[in-house]
């Protein structure tokens, strides 16, 4: 299958996805911050998360417990990869909604992270994740050290059998939902 034919098909599965995503329940969210405080238990490191938006499972109950200084979120530049920063740190509201690090906050190096917890509009179950298009994460999850945990989080129905990938996708090793996570 041609780039071509590849991206056009993930622009098709993108536009259904969107138009029939509905918002995360909060009994879905606890689930899956169950599921995930069990994997994290036994991990160290520094975890990458993220600011959720209404149609992705939020994780902050997770940082609330585990303690915020364990975990690291990013922030969108107006140009230029993704940059990692402290959960800590002061947080503004990106134009599209969810909150990130405030323009100037110090920046993480990106080898201090163990484990991304990754959002996504999908995945399948080979760990492949269909992202909102722009590309920063798949970015980001290149620039991640070899042996980091790579999580994809969402709501089982989310998860389907299959999606297009191009060679610069990255794969999750792991998958986490309601149902727990599974190692892909």
């Amino acid at each position: 299958m041609g780039v071509e034919v590849i991206r056009a098909e993930k622009d098709r599965l993108r536009k259904q996805l969107r138009a029939d995503r509905s918002d995360i329940d909060v009994a879905t969210s606890n689930a899956i911050v169950s599921a995930l405080r069990l994997f994290l238990d036994s991990k160290s490191g520094m975890f990458l998360f993220y600011r959720s938006m209404s149609h992705e499972p939020n994780l902050e109950s997770l940082a609330a417990t585990i303690g915020w200084e364990s975990f690291l979120i990013t922030r969108t530049p107006s140009s230029g990869p993704l940059s990692v920063h402290s959960a800590t740190t002061p947080l503004e509201k990106h134009r599209y909604g969810f909150f990130q690090p405030v323009e100037g906050s110090p920046e993480v190096p990106i080898n201090r992270i163990s484990v991304a917890l990754v959002p996504a509009l999908a995945f399948d179950t080979a760990g492949n994740r269909l992202g909102n298009g722009l590309g920063l994460y798949d970015e980001l999850l290149a620039r991640l050290e070899k042996n980091c945990l790579r999580v994809g989080v969402t709501a089982q129905r989310y998860v389907l059998d299959g999606l297009p990938t191009e060679t610069h996708d990255v794969a999750m090793t792991h998958l986490a939902t309601e149902d727990g996570v599974i190692s892909v």
